[in-house]
């Protein structure tokens, strides 16, 4: 399976071995802008020294809409409300109306074409994707699409730092990356440890939360860079009149023009040497 449900599988694997112990997260709220406050239930312990444990964030991008393309049954054109970054790693999981994911990252410039490497023969799923700008993707998947209603959901991964404790219920995930106002986030529990080292078994993965639009700016706001086209460098070539000049007087090098030149220099002089003598 794709790498959002390689995460899901990892996060049960870890679940099941060792020893396990259930737990649930009653509350999720960005204090600031570089710090997210988890608070599991009353009777979970964290270390004050280390936390075990791997939480990623995650920012719903949404989807404005998605539509078939009526000449082509295996694409699907979708419209994003806010644009790709720059240096941004994204998750395309598809939801209704087909089958696949697909993962893409945007470097300093958008890229046109992005094949799926880890599409299969045998399994119908998405084929490539193609960036038209920095809010219009196409889908091409590799089987004829039937339903003509569909959802899907991006959504880009927030690099965190570090898990931090009191020695209570309540974890500190501070965030490399700054989270922005007003925007909805996912958190995701892979691995989580207690301070007896138990693995905690929540009773959902994934939880949504939303910061507000008094944010607390804690650390400066990094700049946004939306992911752009690279610009074509066109290279013009200036003539050098002067170089051009000296070029063209430059005798040959092969030698029946070589000789040309030379007969030809001799009439001349021949001739300005008659003239002269005539002349007297």
């Amino acid at each position: 399976m794709k790498k959002f449900k390689v995460l899901l599988f990892l996060a049960l694997t870890a679940m099941l071995s060792g020893n396990a112990f259930a737990a649930s997260i009653s509350k999720i709220e960005a204090v600031d802008n570089n710090t997210v406050e988890i608070t599991a239930s009353n009777d979970v312990v964290f270390s004050d020294t280390y936390v075990e444990g791997d939480i990623k964030v995650l920012k719903d991008i949404n989807v404005s809409f998605s539509v078939a393309d009526s000449a082509n049954a295996r694409k699907v054109v979708l419209n994003l409300s806010d644009d790709l970054e720059a240096n941004t790693s994204y998750s395309l999981i598809t939801i209704l109306g087909a089958n696949g994911n697909i993962d893409f990252e945007i470097w300093d410039f958008l890229e046109w074409e992005i094949k799926n490497p880890l599409l299969m023969d045998y399994e119908e799923w998405i084929e490539k994707i193609n960036i038209v700008d920095s809010r219009t993707l196409e889908l091409y998947f590799n089987y004829d699409l039937e339903d003509d209603m569909f959802e899907f959901k991006i959504l880009s991964d927030i690099i965190t730092s570090w898990l931090t404790s009191e020695w209570n219920n309540i974890l500190n995930l501070e965030i490399r990356s700054n989270l922005e106002k007003e925007s909805e986030y996912i958190l995701m529990v892979l691995t989580l440890e207690d301070i007896n080292g138990n693995t905690l078994v929540f009773e959902e993965d994934l939880y949504d939360f939303t910061t507000s639009n008094s944010l607390v700016e804690d650390v400066e706001e990094k700049e946004i860079v939306l992911a752009s086209a690279e610009e074509e460098v066109e290279v013009e070539e200036e003539w050098n009149m002067n170089d051009i000049a000296l070029n063209s007087e430059v005798t040959p090098d092969t030698g029946a023009a070589t000789w040309v030149l030379v007969l030809l220099t001799a009439i001349v002089n021949i001739g300005f040497f008659l003239r002269k003598r005539f002349i007297k």
